[in-house]
């Protein structure tokens, strides 16, 4: 399993992240920092796809402290 912690260093709003997990033909748990959110309509993965690439992108939304997911792909 995997958990992503918060980044270190100080984010300005609007600051763009990008996570990239690649999985190594096992599927694993996923677990994120509460500092990471989503909507209804785009969520954060929970299990890795069997050898597979996803990319979450975020933006960082000073207001709320929060990480905002605002892109997901899956199955690379």
């Amino acid at each position: 399993a995997a958990t992503f912690a918060a980044p270190t260093g100080t984010p300005t709003g609007g600051q763009k992240l990008t996570i990239r997990i690649k999985d190594n033909a096992t599927a694993r748990a996923l677990a994120w920092n509460a500092i990471y959110r989503a909507g209804t309509d785009v969520i954060l993965p929970t299990t890795t796809i069997v050898s597979k690439t996803i990319y979450c992108g975020f933006i960082y939304n000073s207001a709320d402290t929060k990480w905002d997911l605002v892109a997901l792909v899956k199955d690379i």
